[in-house]
């Protein structure tokens, strides 16, 4: 990794001139409902050494704690820490979403003798930003780029995360949103089929049911289940004992089950819906950059065409939604660079 002497986009980083000809050892992480990936690095005005990185499956630890003080076991003490996080983070605390930790940057502050800062993991991303190499972006919408302005980021992964970066003229400032709980809002008849669907399950059907992890799955349930499409006997069995989204994601990729590529198919036209939303709500003339780990990993089934569609079915807007580049970040260490640049530039 190298710090880039131009970063990819402006991001409002209050110490950076200053911060980057300085030496100083950087703790990152980066904590989801799945895993908690951490980083050491100490930045200097030549680039980025990492010093360790590692790992962790956060179900496996009863703590946060736990985790930062096996991490940093015989390493050197960082001078910053910087944490991305699944959740809503209030006055440097943060109940995850889809776990049962809570974390405290005053308590690690205490723990661990260093300034603390904790990100939604979104807002982290959009720091992450900064750090994007050439190569790191897919295309899936040129548009007819108006130019700079807002950009808003969706993140389908372990659960929905929404972040915008406001720009000033000059500099984009990053913020966090928790705009994957919105209502999901149905366009067709099967759209509709798929919220009486959810409706029994739970009491308020979110964005985050249908584009995540889970949601792939639900879909397919939807289709197997509602509209009784038929599952091939080896994916049934494969289903049972295996990462079930996992499954249906490379059945459609290879091509080797019907309804896995219609549930892809939906989850995309669902993204596309949601990343429109995310534009007008924003403005985001600047771009819409999608991160997680589904888009990465299944870049070759969000069809640019149905994006178009979607975009072109968005109402009275559409011509805006049209001029409006949109990417894939294919680089899913996104949030743990963005969290080592925050700590490194911005504390």
């Amino acid at each position: 990794m190298t710090i880039a002497s131009q970063l990819y986009l402006p991001i409002a980083f209050k110490n950076f001139h200053l911060a980057r000809n300085t030496t100083q050892m950087v703790l990152a992480g980066d904590i989801g409902g799945t895993k908690a990936n951490m980083l050491l690095c100490l930045f200097t005005a030549a680039g980025i050494e990492v010093i360790k990185e590692e790992r962790f499956v956060s179900k496996d630890h009863d703590s946060f704690t736990s985790i930062i003080s096996k991490f940093l076991d015989g390493q050197p003490s960082p001078a910053k820490i910087c944490l991305s996080v699944a959740g809503p983070v209030i006055q440097g605390r943060v109940k995850f979403t889809n776990l049962t930790w809570q974390i405290d940057s005053a308590e690690i502050s205490a723990l661990f003798s260093c300034p603390v800062a904790i990100l939604n993991d979104l807002e982290a991303t959009a720091y992450g930003l900064a750090a994007t190499q050439p190569g790191e972006l897919g295309l899936i919408q040129k548009g007819e780029s108006m130019g700079s302005g807002n950009i808003a980021i969706i993140a389908a992964g372990t659960g929905l995360g929404e972040a915008g970066l406001f720009f000033d003229g000059q500099n984009y400032h990053p913020f966090a949103t928790e705009g994957g709980h919105c209502d999901f809002a149905p366009r067709n008849d099967q759209d509709i089929a798929v919220l009486n669907f959810l409706r029994k399950r739970h009491q308020r059907v979110s964005w985050e049911r249908l584009l995540s992890g889970t949601g792939i799955f639900t879909i397919w349930e939807f289709l197997t289940e509602i509209e009784h499409k038929p599952v091939p006997g080896w994916l049934a069995e494969q289903i049972l004992h295996n990462d079930k989204p996992a499954m249906i994601s490379k059945a459609a990729i290879e091509k080797t089950c019907p309804v896995c590529m219609e549930a892809m198919d939906m989850f995309n036209r669902y993204l596309a819906i949601e990343g429109a939303n995310m534009i007008l709500k924003l403005k985001a003339t600047g771009g819409l950059y999608l991160a997680g780990g589904i888009a990465a990993k299944n870049i070759s089934l969000l069809d640019p065409a149905v994006w178009q569609d979607m975009f072109q079915k968005s109402g009275r807007m559409k011509a805006l939604l049209a001029q409006v580049p949109v990417y894939v970040m294919t680089n899913e260490k996104a949030p743990l660079l963005g969290s080592a640049y925050y700590a490194a530039f911005n504390m």
